[in-house]
């Protein structure tokens, strides 16, 4: 088995966490819509873990990044052929520092 060093180096990345209550708009169908929530540390380039709420509608697919400093970009996208509305939530996200 792989020593930690092996993955990480000579130290384990950082990680650095955010969350915010988030109501995207109505999304049309084939659309998409953007949020952000504020991660103090967080770099263009560091990995993001998003942890969308339990009830996300069916037809919605989400992803995240960081896209400026301090800033992660949640994305919502309808796969659905019908406009949804998701209810506001509690999104969550975990950044973790490039080495």
């Amino acid at each position: 088995m792989a020593t930690k060093a092996a993955y990480y180096g000579t130290k384990p990345p950082t990680m650095l966490k955010g969350a915010a209550s988030l109501d995207f708009p109505s999304i049309a169908a084939a659309g998409q819509h953007e949020l952000t929530i504020a991660v103090t540390g967080a770099a263009v380039g560091d990995a993001v873990v998003l942890a969308p709420p339990a009830a996300l509608t069916a037809g919605l697919i989400a992803n995240a990044r960081v896209t400026a400093p301090g800033t992660v970009t949640i994305r919502l996208a309808n796969i659905t052929a019908a406009a949804i509305d998701p209810a506001a939530a509690t999104w969550g996200v975990r950044v973790i520092k490039a080495s």
